[in-house]
């Protein structure tokens, strides 16, 4: 019969697509004054094309030290990370990060010309005209046309994280990185972002990689979910999350996976206060 294979892929079998993102064995470390502290030990993870890759821990567990990893800011002292089998070793256009803090935008900008600014300085774009229509299209999408020629100082809050993610998605990067980009928000509008997010996701198919110290955003804004241990971070579990939305908060499917997250980051803190009472 000839030499096919165990591995031989299977008549009619879907073809195995390659991760964008391939985070294997990464420790992470830095230096304040005083100590060197390890952020991540050894933690793997895989994030594919269009995937909301989700990074999910309490605070100190190396989420956004993973993220400023994943962008190049910071290099492993263990393990490997690979952007479309690349190695990573420094930032690149590539990957586009978004912000926790409302004030990531130049001030003496206007929200267009912030964005024209990056593409042009990014290498998208070498005209200006090209820019400026890349730049309205992204505008139009996060809903702040009107709002073009406005400066920082007169947006709320929401409002100038909708610059920033059309900003980042403007650039068209292999993969978005947001770093708690909501956190800072009122919790209506929190969800209002977090809607918008997903509604742009369903138009345009971006990968992105998320983090959050909140299980219920988690579950609303990740595909899949991977848990980290408290500090240094591990990685407790991985998470199918595609079944939620902000339509099935507080049924019992949802708050049985959010309590089963809850228990798995908590398992060990509990178990420590236990030993420490008995002893």
């Amino acid at each position: 019969m000839g030499g096919r294979t165990a591995g031989a892929a299977r008549a009619g079998a879907a073809p195995e697509v390659a991760p964008i993102l391939d985070v294997q064995g990464v420790t992470l470390q830095y230096k304040t004054k005083e100590h060197l502290i390890t952020a991540t030990y050894r933690v793997d993870f895989r994030v594919y094309p269009a995937d909301r890759f989700v990074l999910l821990g309490p605070s100190g567990c190396g989420k956004s030290t993973l993220l400023k990893g994943v962008a190049g800011f910071l290099k492993p002292v263990e393990g490997e990370i690979r952007l479309k089998g690349k190695h990573v070793d420094a930032p690149g256009p590539d990957r586009v990060m978004v912000f926790q803090e409302f004030d990531q935008l130049l001030p003496w900008k206007t929200v267009r010309q912030n964005i024209t600014f990056a593409l042009v300085n990014g290498g998208r774009c070498s005209r200006e005209r090209e820019a400026d229509e890349i730049a309205m299209t992204y505008i139009r999408k996060v809903k702040l046309s009107g709002f073009e020629n406005t400066y920082p100082h007169m947006l709320s809050g929401g409002m100038k994280q909708r610059v920033a993610i059309a900003r980042g998605m403007a650039m068209e990067p292999d993969i978005l990185l947001m770093d708690e980009p909501f956190a800072s928000l009122d919790a209506l509008t929190r969800r209002q972002m977090q809607e918008e997010l997903l509604a742009l996701w369903d138009e345009t198919r971006f990968t992105v990689l998320f983090v959050t110290h909140s299980i219920e955003e988690a579950l609303l804004v990740g595909s899949r979910v991977l848990v980290l241990s408290p500090h240094p971070g591990q990685v407790k579990a991985e998470l199918n999350a595609n079944r939620h939305s902000h339509a099935n908060v507080g049924s019992p499917e949802f708050t049985a996976l959010k309590t089963r997250i809850h228990n798995m980051l908590f398992a060990d803190r509990v178990l420590e206060e236990e030993i420490t009472r008995r002893g």
